[in-house]
């Protein structure tokens, strides 16, 4: 089974500082981890007049960049939904962790990222799979969540909480 965990939070919150912290610190270590960036908007890596968005106006579903050194995938506008699944099986068997960036409501295990100037409803009160909160500051009505409790700036002790979840688990 894959190892994926997710790093989610609202907008602002800090999350993708975080998430690339925690990959450097698995490359710097090594550990071969890939990511994902889930949006929640509409989105173009293509632009007019190259030849990948030449390809998708024609009509190809997919489209692949390639050498032999660097590859990327681009979908055009799919008709249905795609499962995080599938995406996920698009990586490879290699990876050992796979970190998702967003997709607060999904179901895999995932650390809150929480910065207290942001006055949104916390996820972990109604996520089981939150296994630990990241924040900018104490705030202590967190501490009767009994979950664990990271300062953002502990990169190491958040890296090594997921690893140890996955050794755990």
């Amino acid at each position: 089974m894959r190892k994926v965990f997710g790093i989610v939070g609202w907008s602002g919150s800090g999350k993708t500082d975080l998430t690339t912290r925690v990959i450097s610190f698995y490359s710097k270590r090594k550990i071969n981890v890939s990511s994902i960036k889930h949006s929640h908007h509409s989105f173009d890596i293509d632009k007019k007049g190259k030849d990948s968005f030449k390809h998708l106006n024609a009509g190809s579903n997919e489209v692949i960049l390639y050498n032999e050194k660097k590859w990327a995938l681009i979908s055009s506008l799919q008709k249905k939904n795609t499962s995080i699944n599938n995406i996920l099986d698009k990586f490879e068997k290699r990876d050992q962790l796979i970190l998702i960036e967003g997709l607060k409501y999904s179901s895999f295990p995932k650390i809150e990222v929480i910065r207290s100037s942001i006055k949104k409803p916390y996820i972990y009160k109604k996520d089981k799979n939150i296994k630990a909160i990241v924040v900018d500051q104490e705030i202590p009505e967190l501490k009767k969540s009994n979950l664990p409790i990271f300062i953002f700036s502990e990169t190491e002790r958040i890296s090594n909480f997921i690893l140890e979840y996955f050794e755990n688990g």
